[in-house]
């Protein structure tokens, strides 16, 4: 018997499935190895009784509010505070940390954003003392930007509080958990940072309290942390918060990211630059009384008080920045309430303050879990707590179901691809191939060619530039979103390999199955007679 060369060698029949089968059995094991990235690192939420002080507010119970955010915010571990301008005045835990305990008093929760409003009372203090003054030009103080553009454009310590410097929310050069060395030192990453907008108009950007901190490094030569314990100390009281990177590691358990249908553990890290934009922590007491604090001055008609609270910007929202908050203005009924809030977010960490001078009335809450795709959610949750404790009616929150949308779109759209590169692998393997020219094969390899690559270069370039993050970044954010991009990127990358080996392989096939064999002479010979 002749083999003619469309027959695969042995190793090659003993390497691929020769039927649909053995195909479907491979692509179980591909689907077996998908569910496996996906299983062992989801945890569900974990549940526990809530435990608080059977704190009832307005008639609000607090544990029945911190059990309801908790499922809310699908964290496993909430905490939250009710305050007036005397102190707290109700509080309850639900669930547990990262670590397993039950979240209680002394539970640390990293407070993301809400760290601004720290790092401008800090400015305050310090230019009412004399020891700098917040009409200073940055770059008067920061030798490393002069020359630059924010030194061109005259941009002073006080457009840094109000997001005014033109700075963009650059997050390559935050949230960096390896660095040890102060904000200071990333000054001249900053200097030479692109994208810088026109000064005067809002834009929010943690750069500029980045800068903020390097500023009262620079202009007290003391640590940031030292600074901010003295200054706290003698206005809130407040005397618990964890600026120490050796003490972050040892209180701060791990926080958590939505990972598919449950949570992953985050193990967060801390950065030293950041204390003044992000990375302040310590137990929601702290947190608690220093609301507390800050209510009672916003009510305060002190020199002192009044002048922190004047320049406030306006966002184009609708509402002010000033002092590392937002102000808006609200209205029940014939009342016109003022609400002054921020939220705060790190990879982990969820922290919503919101303050009511009028009515003497403000909430904390704190919960150790985030999802930037579930930023809308969170914010709303939080939003709508504030509102019954304030007895504000319910406003305009944002509502669920996107980050959702996204989980169930992504994977429905790597199943489909498997199925299609099961598909694939089923024509590359099959015995009868259809036939195809040379000139058919070139030119199907070819688009094939085009389109991955296309694909490919669409999602590898694109997608940073559209979500204005780099990979690396959007991992700590979202973890079960990147890891459903790199399957899909890398299903993308199969399915085009294999197209391609398929239409050889066909075009190899068909060309040698398909031309003439020489007549033998005997046969020429029969023919003839």
């Amino acid at each position: 018997m002749i083999r003619t060369g469309s027959d695969p060698s042995p190793a090659c029949t003993a390497a691929i499935p020769r039927s649909p089968r053995g195909v479907g059995v491979a692509m179980a094991v591909v689907l077996a190895l998908l569910a496996a990235l996906v299983v062992p690192a989801t945890v569900a939420p974990a549940t526990a009784r809530s435990v608080g002080e059977g704190s009832v507010v307005d008639g609000l119970s607090l544990d029945a509010e911190a059990t309801r955010l908790a499922d809310e915010l699908g964290a496993p571990g909430i905490s939250v505070a009710v305050v007036d301008s005397t102190g707290v005045v109700g509080r309850a835990h639900h669930g547990v940390d990262g670590d397993g305990a039950p979240v209680g008093e002394g539970t640390a929760f990293v407070w993301g954003s809400v760290s601004k409003s720290f790092a401008a009372l800090v400015v305050s203090v310090l230019d009412a003392s004399g020891t700098l003054s917040a009409s200073d030009a940055v770059a008067s103080v920061l030798p490393a930007l002069r020359g630059g553009e924010l030194d061109t454009t005259g941009v002073t310590i006080a457009d840094l509080v109000h997001h005014v410097s033109g700075l963009p929310h650059q997050v390559e050069l935050t949230d960096v958990w390896g660095r040890t060395g102060p904000a200071s030192e990333v000054v001249p990453e900053i200097a030479d940072v692109a994208g810088v907008g026109p000064r005067g108009t809002y834009r929010y950007s943690s750069l500029n309290y980045l800068l903020l901190q390097a500023v009262v490094e620079t202009a007290t030569q003391r640590p940031y942390g030292d600074v901010l314990h003295e200054v706290l100390a003698s206005t809130s009281g407040v005397t618990d918060v964890v600026t120490d990177p050796g003490r972050f590691a040892e209180d701060v358990p791990p926080g958590h990211a939505p990972y598919f249908f449950g949570e992953r553990p985050v193990d967060v890290g801390f950065d030293p630059a950041g204390l003044a934009y992000g990375y302040l922590s310590g137990p929601t007491d702290s947190l608690a009384r220093y609301a507390a604090w800050q209510l009672g001055d916003l009510r305060s008609t002190s020199p002192e008080s009044v002048e922190r609270r004047e320049g406030a910007v306006e966002t184009g929202t609708g509402a002010r920045y000033g002092g590392g908050l937002i102000i808006e203005g609200r209205t029940d009924g014939d009342d016109e309430v003022t609400v002054v809030r921020h939220s705060g977010a790190v990879p982990g960490y969820f922290t919503y303050l919101a303050l009511s001078p009028e009515r003497d009335v403000g909430v904390v809450l704190v919960a150790n879990s985030y999802g930037e795709l579930r930023s809308g959610e969170s914010a709303g949750a939080a939003e709508a707590f504030a509102d019954r404790i304030m007895g504000l009616p319910p406003g305009a929150h944002p509502g669920s179901g996107f980050y959702t949308g996204v989980i169930v779109g992504g994977i429905v759209l790597v199943l489909l691809l498997v199925a299609l590169l099961g598909w694939v692998v089923i024509g590359l393997v099959r015995r009868s191939p259809p036939r195809r020219t040379t000139r058919g094969t070139l030119t199907r390899v070819l688009l094939v060619t085009l389109v991955g690559a296309a694909l490919l270069a669409g999602g590898l370039l694109g997608v940073p530039a559209v979500v204005g993050v780099p990979f690396g970044v959007a991992a700590l954010w979202a973890p079960d979103v990147a890891l459903l991009f790199w399957l899909t990127m890398g299903l993308v990358f199969l399915v085009t390999a294999v197209t391609i080996a398929r239409e050889i392989a066909w075009n190899h096939r068909g060309a040698v199955g398909g031309q003439r064999q020489p007549s033998s002479p005997r046969r020429r010979a029969s023919s003839s007679r």
